[in-house]
């Protein structure tokens, strides 16, 4: 709308609306059906990480409009004002310095809390808060467990104070939908309702279901790129000004290793010509390793509400304990945009250090209130459980090419727990957790430790790292693979390259 660009959007995947179960993408307490969907999630899986038993993780990415916001779990979530300041002093990219990042953050929010030097109020993304009333005791009761243990509440973590416990944003708009890239930048120009968004909308193009193969050069430029659509036609598509690529921390390296650039001697395994030799695409991959710390308990939770029969493949998800409790609740969500489906269900979490001399918080906290059983499913007991995860991992890894063709998956290593810096702030986190578990804060919920169970010694720190490599999992994180001053400069431009962003 700023630039007056004629655009054309390239998306491998369908639309966000208009089919049948397009209320999966839209409302938020359906996130589970969306990361174990093929039909709009790329569904990748990890190779097997040696630290981690030989386990595949699961990664699932969007394949769809909006991409991974159309299915991701819809918290807001910023990086510290110092992560900012190291990136910036670390990449020579002075301009992603906190200071020059929070104009940004407060132009594209739209924050339905009170106004705040840290936040939007007019901006596209809806971000907003919920209070689920049916289990407001529960998640109020994790608050205070962290306060109990020695930290600080906060009412903003995306604010002044990141440290401490409180509520969480979410990305969920004012009508109780999802707040999807798709929903808040494309469809107000898809459907446009003023006259700004209508001339916009004529210069604006999108094209589903159309998998881009390669990019198009005319030497050190981009000119376009090459796309295969669902029936097999490959088309190619050619850009005046530049060629933006948006395919996150696994697809856009993947498409610059298959259009040539990265590392020779890897691209010349697939037969592959090196157009443009830039060894770091692919590198650096990052991501948070999680888990899960559950209790049993004696009341109050989603379990009434999310619990499934399972054992009939997909069909399972739709086979509620209580259907009643789903009907009632759904209804809600769609005649009314409230209600139970209205919200992530992540509506309290907390930043803590894991130990003495980290410059700024290193652990994060989702509070759910029930037991995730297999990563995705609902475990059909009262119960409630802190999602725990490390923030800045030192391990690294990448994500290669399997073969040259495009529709073959990637390889993606995220080689957790490599280090022994890593290995010891997991553990240094797993038992924080299991102190602000324990906190009185509980006492009128609690009935038994579920994962670990009452047998589990947790003062044995081999047991806790041995528990960590058998139950943590990927967050979804990825990212770094095109990094900032190795790949790409401190805007977007991929190095060597004219138009190419």
């Amino acid at each position: 709308k700023e630039h007056g660009a004629s655009v054309l959007l390239l998306e491998a995947g369908r639309s966000n609306r208009g089919a049948w179960d397009s209320w999966k993408n839209n409302m938020p307490a359906a996130l589970t059906f969306n990361l174990a969907n093929s039909k709009y999630n790329w569904d990748f899986h990890t190779v097997p990480q040696k630290h981690l038993d030989g386990r595949r993780l699961h990664q699932p990415r969007g394949k769809i409009l909006g991409g991974s916001s159309s299915l991701n779990a819809m918290a807001y979530v910023r990086g510290h004002a110092l992560d900012y300041e190291r990136w910036a002093e670390e990449s020579g990219c002075s301009d992603w310095s906190y200071r020059h990042v929070l104009p940004y953050y407060r132009k594209l929010q739209r924050h339905s809390g009170e106004p705040s030097p840290y936040r939007g109020k007019d901006g596209p993304l809806a971000v907003g808060r919920r209070r689920t009333e049916v289990v407001r005791a529960i998640n109020d009761a994790f608050v205070e467990a962290g306060v109990q243990a020695g930290y600080p509440h906060t009412e903003d973590m995306n604010g002044f104070q990141q440290e401490g416990f409180g509520p969480m944003d979410m990305t969920v708009d004012e009508k109780g939908a999802r707040a999807s890239t798709a929903n808040c930048y494309l469809w107000p120009l898809l459907r446009p309702q003023t006259d700004e968004d209508r001339q916009a909308a004529e210069r604006l193009t999108v094209a589903t279901s159309g998998a881009v193969r390669r990019l198009l050069f005319d030497g050190s430029r981009a000119v376009g790129v090459e796309a295969e659509d669902a029936g097999g036609s490959v088309q190619q598509y050619f850009a005046d000004a530049e060629v933006v690529l948006c395919a996150g921390a696994v697809g856009s390296p993947q498409l610059l290793m298959l259009s040539g650039i990265g590392d020779p001697d890897e691209l010349r395994e697939h037969g592959i010509d090196a157009w443009h030799a830039l060894p770091d695409v692919g590198k650096n991959l990052q991501d948070h390793l999680e888990f899960y710390i559950q209790y049993l308990a004696k009341h109050t939770s989603l379990y009434p509400y999310a619990a499934t029969f399972g054992g009939f493949g997909g069909l399972s998800r739709y086979l509620f304990r209580r259907p009643w409790n789903a009907v009632t609740s759904g209804a809600a969500w769609f005649l009314l945009g409230k209600g139970m489906s209205a919200t992530n269900h992540f509506e309290v979490g907390g930043f803590i250090r894991s130990a003495p001399g980290k410059r700024h918080p290193d652990v994060q906290y989702h509070f759910i209130p029930g037991c995730v059983v297999g990563q995705l499913d609902f475990l059909p007991e009262h119960g409630y459980q802190a999602h725990c995860g490390t923030m800045r991992p030192t391990s690294r890894g990448t994500v290669k090419l399997a073969s040259a063709d495009p529709r073959a998956a990637p390889l993606i290593d995220p080689n957790f727990l490599a280090t022994e810096e890593d290995i010891v702030d997991q553990r240094n986190a797993f038992k924080r957790t299991v102190e602000i578990m324990r906190q009185p804060a509980f006492e009128p919920f609690v009935l038994r430790p579920f994962s670990p169970d009452e047998a589990f010694d947790t003062s044995d720190d081999a047991a806790i790292d041995a528990w960590i490599r058998a139950h943590s999992h990927s967050g979804y994180h990825l990212s770094c693979t095109n990094a900032m001053g190795r790949v790409v400069d401190g805007q977007g431009k991929v190095i060597g390259f004219e138009g190419l962003r």
